[in-house]
């Protein structure tokens, strides 16, 4: 990766650094989801999208496998799935096999900022809680519109800000909506995130127990580990007042 993608890469998980990368696998064993429902995706799928239009998907930033796996194991979709960090590679292809579905399930390390303008043609495109990877959101809509056939649907977990918030770092709902639409996509349906507080204050004490042990095994690191807790609290801190957290399922017009 060259250094603007590890940038992205480090920002999309919530770091100001990439010095962080190498200790994501630790810092993040005790998830294996990353941040986006896979229930929220499959239902919007499934409730929206006949069976017949739904056969390959492709999920860029796929962490773990989470979505992917779900879409295999309970829509019987072909998914390819895209990750930069190996470690999270090699568990996506653990929970595929556990699940039975390897057969169904392709996952690949890859530079997500390379690969995605590579594919082409899917049936569906998941992008989720993956931030600014692919840049700013116009950026990323015209790449993921590019990896789907015409009539494919994109999945997109994100956030948003309230209307007139002079201070919103997210752009507000009505912004998302003329974004897709320059972008060559019409919205079929949202789902807006129910997550509470104690359901963060649990992720952040599973976060705050892997800092603490690196830590204390590499103290060299101690600043660069307490930054990026006080970030993961920050974007809780967030979500909960500040922006809503969103999932979209787009339809490529």
């Amino acid at each position: 990766m060259d250094t603007r993608t590890e940038q992205n890469l480090a920002a999309s998980m919530t770091s100001d650094t990439p010095d962080i990368i190498p200790f994501l696998p630790y810092l993040l064993q005790d998830f294996c989801e990353l941040g986006s429902s896979p229930d929220d995706m499959v239902g919007l799928l499934s409730e929206h999208v006949a069976a017949s239009e739904r056969n390959t998907a492709l999920d860029l930033g796929c962490g773990k496998g989470a979505i992917a796996v779900a879409l295999a194991r309970r829509l019987g979709m072909r998914v390819k799935g895209i990750d930069a960090i190996p470690e999270f590679v090699e568990e996506a292809r653990g929970a595929a096999a556990r699940e039975g579905v390897a057969h169904l399930c392709a996952f690949e390390v890859g530079d997500i900022t390379v690969e995605a303008p590579l594919e082409s043609e899917y049936d569906c495109a998941v992008y989720g809680a993956v931030g600014p990877a692919l840049g700013a959101p116009m950026d990323m809509l015209a790449t993921m519109r590019k990896t789907l056939r015409t009539g494919g649907y994109l999945l997109l977990d994100d956030a948003y800000a309230e209307e007139g918030d002079p201070n919103a770092s997210y752009p507000t709902r009505s912004s998302w909506n003329e974004m897709f639409d320059k972008a060559g996509f019409e919205t079929i349906a949202s789902l807006s995130s129910t997550d509470t507080a104690a359901d963060y204050d649990e992720e952040i004490d599973r976060i705050a127990r892997r800092v603490a042990e690196l830590q204390a095994s590499h103290p060299e690191h101690v600043e660069l580990f307490e930054r990026y807790l006080d970030a993961q609290k920050g974007e809780y801190d967030e979500l909960l007042h500040e922006i809503v957290g969103v999932t979209w399922l787009l339809k490529a017009v």
